[in-house]
């Protein structure tokens, strides 16, 4: 690094090994210059960001990079994806949220509207939003629009917290989003903090518990446990909520949370079981394994959606991009790169 500070001759190995070890994509370190400052497609849509990152973040940076080659990529979008026209949010309210999850449910799973959603970042795929994770971050999730394409970046976190914030920033994506509006980028604190947040984010929370724990599913998951425990006691206990929470793929706090807005435990009850498990067991999880729950289906977070990894491929095999551009600009692994566009059932 002094060496090159020095003004030195780095070789192409050199390079790549540091911007690997920073965790920067080489296109920055080369270049020196900021992709949300330089990109002249993308320049004025994170102008805004910069505003309130004043100092150099590596995630909007990554973001940025990540953005700018996905649309170049992507086949061009003349408008947002059709089905956003029937979301037209009348107020940021808590009936209002239920409404709009209802809604996304009844068009994207009508067959199995009350069932766990845990395929929902390929329902997310499908309804043409490009999804990816945000390694080596210290933001829980991200959300944006640019040129009519819609995007959403989570962090790799336990799998009931990802769920949670896959459905968190689609909701944004569905009420705050439109072209031109500033990209989002949001800390744990942010997400699924219900003691303490914004209108605006706990309106998304709101559309977010709705949309993974429909209120009549939850009534019949909390029937069947107590139907096979023989529990007869009115009040609904840290069993029943765990068995929710590992159902329906989210974690015991909004699960718990959940159960509280439908007044199935008294206001402030979530907070307190929550507290109570971790003092004498260590986590809602390992309680949950103590009295023998079944385990969590498995949910699958792609490294990148389908059809992002699909327009990958095919640029890659016309010649339009190489396996280490887009490598890079992507941050995604050779292997991954190859499995993105790989012929069904060869990998």
């Amino acid at each position: 690094m002094r060496a090159i500070l020095r003004g030195d001759e780095a070789p192409m190995s050199e390079l790549r090994a540091i911007s690997t070890g920073l965790r920067i994509p080489l296109r920055i370190l080369a270049s020196g210059k900021r992709p949300s400052d330089d990109s002249e497609r993308l320049g004025l849509l994170f102008r805004s960001v910069r505003q309130t990152h004043p100092n150099y973040d590596v995630t909007v940076e990554r973001i940025a990079t990540f953005v700018e080659a996905a649309v170049r990529v992507l086949p061009p979008a003349d408008r947002l994806p059709l089905w956003l026209d029937d979301f037209v949010v009348r107020d940021e309210t808590y009936e209002e949220a239920a409404r709009l999850a209802l809604l996304f449910r009844s068009i994207f799973c009508a067959d199995r509207i009350d069932d766990p959603l845990h395929q929902l970042p390929q329902l997310l795929d499908h309804a043409g939003i490009v999804t990816a994770r945000l390694r080596f971050s210290q933001y829980e999730g991200v959300s944006l629009v640019a040129e009519n394409h819609c995007f959403i970046f989570v962090s790799p976190r336990f799998i009931g917290r990802m769920l949670f914030t896959f459905a968190h920033e689609l909701g944004h994506i569905i009420a705050h989003h439109r072209e031109g509006h500033a990209p989002i980028f949001e800390r744990a604190s942010h997400i699924g903090n219900f003691k303490k947040h914004t209108r605006s984010e706990g309106f998304v929370d709101a559309f977010a518990s709705n949309l993974l724990l429909p209120d009549t599913a939850i009534a019949r998951a909390l029937q069947t446990i107590r139907d096979h425990f023989q529990i007869r006691s009115p009040v609904i206990g840290d069993l029943e909520i765990l068995f929710v929470a590992r159902y329906f793929g989210v974690s015991f706090d909004v699960a718990a949370r959940r159960c509280e807005e439908l007044e199935l435990l008294p206001r402030g009850g979530a907070a307190s079981l929550s507290d109570t498990l971790r003092k004498e067991y260590g986590s809602p999880e390992k309680r949950a394994d103590m009295i023998g729950l079944p385990k969590r289906l498995p949910v699958r977070f792609p490294p990148v959606s389908e059809q992002l990894g699909k327009a990958v491929g095919q640029a890659i095999n016309s010649g339009n991009i190489s396996i280490g551009w887009a490598a890079d600009h992507f941050g995604l692994s050779l292997g991954e790169i190859l499995a993105s566009h790989a012929p069904a059932g060869e990998l």
